[in-house]
């Protein structure tokens, strides 16, 4: 039963979670890309959270990174982003 609830739990989570996809990207045929994108995001906190009680530094960046990779690569997939040229980037001044 604490299992069950602490799965029922997370219901809340999972609602904004999916409202604020649904909001962030409108397009509709990216059903998948959006769920992979909530799976994802939690995979990414439950990792996290098996790492350690307290959240290092570390454990907190290496999250969003993983989440960030998966939410890129999710808007990309879906057609959000447009593929555009590199912008240049000028060298740095060793003066």
């Amino acid at each position: 039963m604490k299992t069950f609830l602490s799965v029922f739990n997370t219901f809340p989570a999972v609602l904004n979670a999916v409202l604020a996809l649904e909001n962030a990207i409108p397009v509709s045929g990216a059903g998948k890309q959006k769920l992979n994108l909530v799976l994802g995001a939690a995979a990414a906190a439950w990792e996290a959270s098996q790492q350690q009680q307290a959240l290092s530094k570390d454990t907190t960046l290496n999250a969003i990174n993983a989440i960030t990779l998966l939410t890129v690569a999710g808007l990309n997939t879906a057609g959000i982003f447009r593929k555009s040229s590199p912008v240049p980037v000028p060298p740095v001044s060793s003066n």
